[in-house]
């Protein structure tokens, strides 16, 4: 089974557990490549120090979470040099009551991304209604990742023809009509999200998640594996460089 993880945070992880090992095994086991998602400077720097054919990463101003610092100089420096594939996670979280910052960096980071012709990649939590209008005036190909929000948000969202990535967040009973509705929608791929922060005690690699993410996805909604992993390949060659893909 051949597949990839559409937005984790490899960086991250790797200040807990050392990556190369987990890496090669993840492709022995059928995960080809990564999209890793870079939030804080020291992450750069270890994409940097550590180039891998399997990965690409973005990187942009996330609206809920302290440790970025990450700034839109940086960001734009990292555009001219053509170092990241897309501009994010970025967006907007109802957890986050700056509204007023968030949305100022949102709007400069998608202004950023029309300069430089690139995707952008969305943390959408609450705020659905007002996350549509303000991309709905950027012409830009979206990447919603991980959404685990209402069925009605989704709906919202998905009449913009975005991808969405799936994470193990629908495999909640209380999100299986998401999760199916979801599943029924033709751009979509696949993702852990892993970070340091979700690792489980006695988890020896926490990248095979994956597999039991598709495998579950299939079960659930009665979609083969293959059906699966075929949309998610046509929904990367709408979004992802073309070398990566």
């Amino acid at each position: 089974m051949k597949l990839f993880d559409a937005h984790c945070h490899l960086a991250n992880l790797s200040e807990k557990i050392p990556l190369l090992p987990l890496l090669q095994d993840a492709t022995e086991k059928g995960i080809s490549s990564f999209v890793s998602s870079v939030l804080r400077k020291n992450e750069l720097i270890w994409h940097r120090q550590n180039p891998d054919k399997r990965i690409i990463f973005s990187a942009g101003i996330h609206p809920n979470f302290d440790e970025c610092d990450l700034d839109l100089a940086l960001i734009k420096q990292l555009c001219e040099a053509k170092t990241i594939w897309a501009i994010g996670e970025i967006g907007l979280d109802n957890g986050n009551p700056e509204i007023d910052w968030q949305r100022e960096v949102f709007r400069a980071q998608l202004q950023l991304a029309v300069s430089f012709a690139l995707p952008v990649v969305l943390h959408i939590v609450g705020h659905q209604s007002e996350a549509c209008e303000t991309i709905k005036q950027y012409s830009l190909p979206y990447l919603v990742h991980g959404y685990a929000g209402s069925k009605e948000g989704f709906e919202q969202l998905s009449s913009l023809k975005p991808v969405f990535t799936i994470s193990s967040r629908l495999l909640k009973e209380d999100k299986f009509d998401l999760l199916l509705a979801m599943l029924n929608y033709p751009h979509i791929m696949f993702e852990t999200d892993i970070t340091q922060y979700y690792v489980k005690t006695g988890e020896t690699n926490p990248l095979l998640r994956l597999i039991n993410l598709v495998e579950a996805c299939s079960e659930l909604s009665g979609i083969s594996v293959q059906d699966l992993l075929n949309r998610q390949q046509k929904s990367a060659e709408l979004i992802l460089p073309t070398e990566f893909v």
